[in-house]
């Protein structure tokens, strides 16, 4: 899985933001030539690392500090961003122009939440990459699927409750 990766990442190229990565893989970005700007968020040290510097910025709230189809490239540990998949979903498709790359352990809900945006979605064993360039957001369709992810969320822990 991990020389997938560092296959995935000599490939790409403009901005990349990595969220919970490891040594290896931040090494493995600081010596791609070609991507011009690397933010790392939630990574293994506070100290600046290569290209880019590892911010304190809360992933609720990374659609403030990117613009719209401003970053090529997202690389994220899911076990780091589980908690945060009602807001990050809509987040990583405003903000992404090409291409999102989930590893770790995966669970079928993140297919299910991106196809809903019409990206492409390419999966291996721990890999899932999303192709975002046809993906397409709005306002409205945002708030629908945040509220009835809400409401599922919700029901899941009454049931779970009620069954204890």
């Amino acid at each position: 899985m991990q020389k997938k990766i560092i296959d995935i990442v000599k490939k790409m190229t403009g901005n990349v933001i990595g969220i919970g990565l490891n040594e290896i893989l931040v090494e493995s970005i600081s010596k791609n030539a070609d991507i011009v700007n690397c933010n790392l968020l939630d990574s293994y040290s506070k100290e600046e690392v290569g290209k880019g510097k590892s911010k304190t910025i809360k992933i609720k709230k990374i659609r403030r500090y990117f613009k719209k189809k401003k970053v090529n490239y997202i690389i994220c540990n899911y076990e780091v961003i589980t908690k945060y998949m009602n807001t990050f979903v809509k987040d990583s498709i405003y903000i992404t122009n090409k291409m999102i790359v989930f590893y770790g352990q995966l669970d079928e809900e993140i297919i299910k939440k991106y196809k809903r945006y019409n990206c492409l979605i390419t999966s291996d064993k721990n890999i899932i990459k999303i192709d975002t360039t046809k993906a397409k957001n709005n306002f409205f369709k945002d708030t629908f699927y945040y509220l009835s992810d809400s409401l599922m969320k919700l029901i899941i822990i009454i049931g779970d409750s009620l069954m204890n």
